[in-house]
């Protein structure tokens, strides 16, 4: 029986979604004692009391396991097993209060999520348990719920005035030259424009192609050129809507490399000293220069946490580049985990925890049938082994399930692009270090015509089920048959550029009933139903 229930608690351990080194025997003891299951005791009888390494847990698995851990183990105890147990949330350090880790107090529990999940192991529940084990297991794991609601757009390039009302995930199909990158640029100023890095640098790293000022904000023939570009976005957050308006002016408006102000960042400091009055006016608290000074700080670290300037500050447009996947070329972009043409793949993979690896793996291997597995080679050995001539920095690795075990691994130098292509969408979508607003450009490229068409469904189910918004542009009709445009969440626009040109977006919807659906929204487009084609030859 005892070791029977070591083996179990080591499927526990596996299943749970620890590496090897925390699955041997002295990491499920450890399991053991602090579940407080004895060889003949049943899973579902776990306990989470507060237990200290020496008098409680070695003292257990050397009572009911049979084992003679000695004093001078504890380290390997801590090491090797507790600690890992923390940092994957298995195990909470001193519950009670902050304690040094080799403090005599230190005590050591399972988490209430530990618990609720071990509990379940054996029964037909366990799955679903463990599911949501790693679900919760990280709270970074949790989907926000900021959506942005609404975005209008004044004096940028050729956009002269355009209001967009958005969803979740939004498809932009056009002409050569109507304006959607233009659209994706906007979004990509006003993010620049929320972390105050509207200069070269700031705008070049998010993936705006850099124009004069004066190239920059709209100059038709019909208007006189305004002075400043303006945007307003609204978006709700945690049931509540909110607006932020910007309005930019540049420094110097014949020089490119100039930097660009926010006129309204005044406004927005005289708003939050009013809410700093209207705070203490009812207070007995001395008000003095310093101490007004520390409380608009606070204030405004307040205001922060609410939602727009850290979320949308981390904007960027994607247009990948099969040999940045690869990890060929350099990284053309400072960007963090991903750059704008796929840098950093690797090591976003490298870094995701249980849940996101298990998420990545199935839809990936559900694409592709040729896929057993994905991995990262830390040491490099793909380059000593020959599967790569070593001009690629990229550690993925893909093992082709057809193929003898010992030839059946391909680097990413060697692999196909189209898997890179997809591999990198859908880390994007499932990390959650990734923005959580972002643009992809032309995202059929590389891609099989029907691979889009599912690609892009499971897209949209990761999108609200990890909290993405994004906008995407394409000229592949295969795309638009991936959406549900009755799911207001997926929304379709036609950019186009009006009789004076200028960039104008029209949403594209159905009745309910589809009575004005008789085609494939492929074929529509095709057609000339949608619009978006060139009507000059």
């Amino acid at each position: 029986m005892e070791n029977k229930k070591i083996k179990e608690a080591q499927i526990i351990l596996e299943n749970l979604g620890l590496p090897v080194p925390q699955r041997n025997r002295l990491s499920a003891l450890t399991l053991l004692a602090l579940a407080g299951i004895k060889p003949n005791d049943k899973w579902e009888n776990v306990t989470s009391k507060r237990l200290k390494l020496s008098r409680d847990i070695m003292a257990f698995v050397n009572t009911y396991y049979n084992a003679d851990y000695k004093p001078n183990t504890r380290e390997s105890f801590r090491k090797h097993a507790l600690t890992p147990f923390i940092n994957f949330n298995l195990v909470v350090l001193n519950p009670d209060g902050e304690l040094s880790p080799t403090s005599s107090l230190t005590n050591y529990a399972l988490s209430d999520l530990a618990v609720a999940t071990i509990k379940e192991f054996g029964s037909k529940n366990w799955q679903l348990a463990v599911e949501n084990f790693k679900l919760n297991q990280f709270p970074q794991n949790l989907a926000s719920d900021f959506k942005l609601t609404k975005f209008s757009i004044k004096n940028f390039k050729s956009i002269d005035e355009d209001n967009i009302d958005l969803g979740r995930f939004n498809v932009f199909i056009g002409t050569n030259g109507s304006g959607k990158s233009n659209i994706l640029e906007a979004f990509a100023m006003a993010g620049a424009s929320v972390n105050k890095e509207i200069d070269f640098e700031g705008l070049y790293s998010r993936g705006v192609r850099i124009a004069r000022p004066n190239l920059t904000m709209s100059s038709f023939k019909s208007t006189p050129q305004n002075e400043s570009i303006n945007f307003k976005l609204e978006y709700i957050e945690q049931y509540k809507y909110y607006s932020h308006e910007i309005d930019l002016v540049p420094e110097l408006s014949n020089d490119i490399f100039t930097n660009w102000v926010d006129r309204n960042d005044k406004n927005r400091l005289l708003r939050i000293f009013y809410d700093f009055l209207e705070e203490y006016k009812d207070s007995n608290l001395k008000i003095d220069e310093t101490n007004i000074i520390e409380n608009i700080e606070k204030l405004k670290i307040i205001r922060t946490r609410e939602s727009l300037p850290n979320i949308l500050s981390e904007y960027v447009i994607y247009d990948l580049n099969t040999k940045s996947l690869r990890g060929v070329i350099p990284a053309d972009s400072r960007r963090s985990p991903l750059g704008i043409n796929g840098e950093g793949l690797d090591l976003l993979i490298a870094n995701f925890n249980s849940f996101e690896r298990v998420l990545l793996t199935k839809y990936c291997i559900g694409l592709f049938d040729w896929l057993d597995n994905i991995s990262n080679d830390k040491d490099d050995k793909a380059k000593l082994d020959g599967l790569k001539l070593g001009r690629s920095a990229s550690t993925l690795l893909f093992v082709d399930r057809f193929m003898q075990a010992q030839n059946n691994t391909l680097s990413a130098e060697n692999s196909n692009e189209g898997i890179l292509h997809v591999l990198f969408y859908l880390a994007l979508f499932i990390s959650n270090k990734t923005p959580k607003v972002f643009a992809i450009d032309n995202i059929e490229t590389a891609l099989n015509p029907k691979l889009c068409r599912v690609l892009i469904k499971l897209l949209v189910e990761l999108a609200k089920e990890r909290g993405k918004q994004v906008l995407i542009t394409t000229h592949n009709p295969a795309i638009l048959d991936g959406l549900n445009l009755l799911d207001d969440d997926q929304r379709l626009f036609e950019v186009f550029r009006d009789n004076n040109g200028k960039t104008k977006t029209r949403r594209i919807k159905f009745k309910q009933d589809l009575s004005d659906k008789k085609y494939r929204l492929s074929d529509m487009w095709i057609k000339g139903v949608l619009g978006a084609i060139p009507k000059n030859f």
